[in-house]
């Protein structure tokens, strides 16, 4: 839910009517058929920058002042940043220049990289699914905004076959339960109904468990764009659905380039409104009296006329580069940031990551008070209250469900811009506390949580699934990070019926026998079809490369087995014993042969012998260059004299084994052995690197 423009040089002012090119959404009704999509909107002018002078919209920077990201604090000085979190986007399709899009956003805006980039597709594998152009400038709005406000957040991007229902909910489910994340982006959604005529997707809340913090998880945050077509589209799901935190649009106007909060209005395209599906949750009643869902919760600035600069290299209708992107697309990347950054402040506290159905929709509309109560302070001091003066929408009565939902907003919560924009830096301090408020809006801080800060109210829990699983295999005494591997694993079904579905298999390495959110991805495989009658087996083999990029130690291997599209918690098992692994090294170490010194005669020819060891434990395959100088010291330093040179040497060397050089130079004239050492230079270009240099320099000295 997206609009792409790009405009020429002018200053900021408030939003005015523009012509675009503009690609529609389909009105599909929503389904658990796999040819049910979620849509996403791209609007163009019919111009570009045309270099980084010209990008229009609106920086980090701006921003980060903005809504005062620039304003949050944590103890001892630790950089609010996201650091030590993983947000994970969920888009469809593969946009097979965002790496390198992502350079050149980071770059103009003088960013550096996330700590870790990942790119998977719905199961966590490598294999990627096709391109589509439109999608793309999803993921490049998503990625290089969520990496704005938390630029050292590490970045999961899943990448869905399709956008259709089955395959999104896919991508959904293993983010959410990928170690390490703790938010989970999702920037599409579908209308609840089709068209005027009702049809809604009554079985949609039997998907709102995909919302939840998996079994044994740290917390999770499920954050959705509320949509772009207007109250008069309809609600969109899942930002409907009650274990999601939903953003609305507004036109946010700054007062100068630093980005100085100026005014901030309602953006009509926001899909705001009732649900005509989910039932009001309880953490809205203090803020609007309705029986049914309403959304969005929250907002962030949406209009493509005050819009956010974004770089997006694959064409589209004929524009690529530079782009100024609108839509409720750019809100929710940007949120789940914000709620990033709170879960750094609560694990530097001591608490856990927020669970987004129990903590972080409760939380924040705790903080609501509704205008002309003594709380409406305190509640404005972390949102912009954002309220609009013109008159009422003509939409609104029609399309209200429970009370009014048109495109303009009014003081205190309404269904167009939630409970506003965020103070950041004091929505963070909220959701970082020990104590959380009462839900009778008063805006005080009564209840005290669990010592994690959490409310007492608990995750959504999933039934135990019916497949089990057991590792008939025993897993290797000891191992090198790279090297290929397989376990073989028995699948029950424990049901008494028969079971017949797709099946995913995750396989992690743990420091522990039980999975956590610290434990290593090893593999992930999809069984599209399995068939297993009551009480019966099937054994799977799962071939893998171990883990190269964890730390040297003992680690059991456990897997996840993920009955798919069941909605139950999938079962574990972990290998009977630990399997010691090492990172794959390789250590040249360069002496010269027989430790005597080199025998020479002024102005001679001499003859030097060199040998190269691999002291690592895997083998080193590339290039070496050997240098021998002579030097009056023991030091490599610029008084050295070259006397020769082996370049480009290709070797293939195993570990432990070493090959010897015998290198021919001529003795320095004048200098008599005795008086020079010779000094042995190695550099090397080899995969895996040579990862210890202090050995790669050897010193003889010289006899007449």
């Amino acid at each position: 839910m997206l609009g792409f423009r790009t405009k020429k040089a002018e200053k900021r002012r408030p939003s005015r009517p523009r012509n675009v090119i503009e690609v529609l959404e389909s009105r599909q009704l929503l389904s658990a058929t796999v040819g049910a999509t979620m849509h996403t909107n791209v609007v163009f002018l019919p111009s570009a920058a045309t270099s980084t002078n010209s990008i229009q919209g609106y920086t980090p920077a701006q921003i980060r002042t903005a809504y005062d990201f620039s304003q949050i604090t944590f103890p001892s000085g630790t950089s609010a940043d996201g650091a030590g979190q993983t947000i994970a986007i969920v888009d469809a399709y593969n946009d097979p220049n965002i790496t390198s899009d992502l350079s050149v956003f980071d770059t103009q805006f003088g960013l550096a990289a996330p700590p870790s980039f990942k790119i998977v597709n719905q199961t966590g594998g490598s294999k990627l699914p096709s391109t589509d152009s439109g999608w793309a400038g999803e993921i490049a709005l998503d990625v290089e905004w969520a990496h704005a406000m938390a630029p050292k957040a590490n970045i999961m991007l899943v990448e869905a076959s399709s956008s259709s229902v089955t395959d999104l909910l896919a991508g959904v489910k293993y983010a959410a339960g990928a170690p390490g994340v703790s938010v989970v982006s999702m920037s599409w959604g579908g209308s609840e109904f089709f068209s005027w005529g009702g049809g809604e997707f009554a079985s949609q809340t039997a998907y709102d468990s995909y919302f939840t913090t998996p079994a044994g998880h740290q917390g999770v945050t499920f954050i959705a764009a509320a949509g772009d077509s207007g109250v008069q589209g309809g609600v969109d799901w899942p930002a409907s659905s009650p274990n999601v935190l939903s953003v609305g649009g507004t036109t946010l106007n700054t007062l100068n380039a630093s980005g100085t909060y100026g005014s901030e209005s309602s953006w009509s395209g926001t899909s705001g409104g009732y649900s005509q599906v989910e039932s009001q949750p309880t953490y809205q009643k203090n803020a609007i009296t309705s029986s049914a869902r309403a959304v969005p919760d929250v907002s962030y600035n949406a209009d493509p006329n005050t819009g956010f600069a974004v770089y997006d290299s694959l064409p589209s209708q004929g524009y690529s580069g530079w782009q100024e992107v609108g839509g409720t697309s750019a809100g929710a990347p940007q949120w789940a940031a914000l709620i990033a950054i709170a879960d750094q402040g609560r694990v530097i506290a001591g608490q856990a990551t927020l669970d987004g159905a129990s903590q972080t929709l409760p939380m924040l509309y705790n903080l609501y008070s509704a205008p002309s109560t003594t709380g409406y302070s305190t509640y404005t001091s972390s949102f912009n209250d954002v309220i609009d003066t013109s008159a009422s929408n003509p939409w609104q009565w029609r399309w209200g469900r429970g009370g009014s939902s048109g495109s303009q907003a009014v003081a205190g919560y309404d269904a167009i811009t939630g409970l506003g924009t965020p103070h950041a830096q004091n929505v963070v301090a909220a959701l970082t506390s020990t104590t959380t408020s009462s839900t009778s809006g008063s805006g005080s801080s009564s209840g005290t949580s669990g010592s994690n800060g959490s409310s007492s109210a608990a995750p959504q829990a999933l039934p135990a699934s019916s497949i089990t699983g057991v590792f008939t295999t025993s897993a290797p005494v000891s191992v090198i990070g790279g090297a290929s591997g397989y376990l073989k694993l028995r699948l029950t079904n424990t049901a008494g019926t028969r079971f017949t579905g797709p099946i995913t298999i995750t396989l992690y390495a743990s420091s522990d026998s039980a999975l956590s959110s610290n434990d290593a991805s090893v593999v992930a495989l999809t069984l599209p079809k399995v068939t297993l009658r009551a009480g019966a087996s099937k054994v799977v083999k799962l071939k893998f490369s171990y883990p190269s990029g964890v730390a040297d130690g003992s680690y059991y291997f456990v897997a996840s087995v993920d009955a798919t599209g069941t909605n139950t918690a999938p079962a574990t098992a972990a290998t009977a014993a630990t399997t010691s692994i090492a990172a794959p090294t390789v250590d040249l170490s360069t002496t010269f042969g027989g430790g005597q010194s080199v025998r020479v005669t002024p102005g001679k020819g001499g003859t030097a012998t060199v040998t190269i060891q691999n002291q690592g434990n895997v083998t080193a395959s590339g290039t070496i260059n050997l240098d021998l100088y002579a030097s009056t010291g023991s030091t490599l330093d610029s008084s050295a004299q070259i006397l020769a040179s082996i370049a480009n040497r290709t070797i293939h060397l195993r570990a432990g084994r070493s090959m010897t050089f015998h290198v021919h130079f001529v003795a320095p004239q004048g200098q008599a052995g005795g008086t020079y050492n010779l000094i042995a230079s190695v550099t090397s270009s080899t995969q895996p690197s040579d990862g210890n240099a202090s050995n790669d320099v050897a010193v003889t000295g010289t006899s007449a």
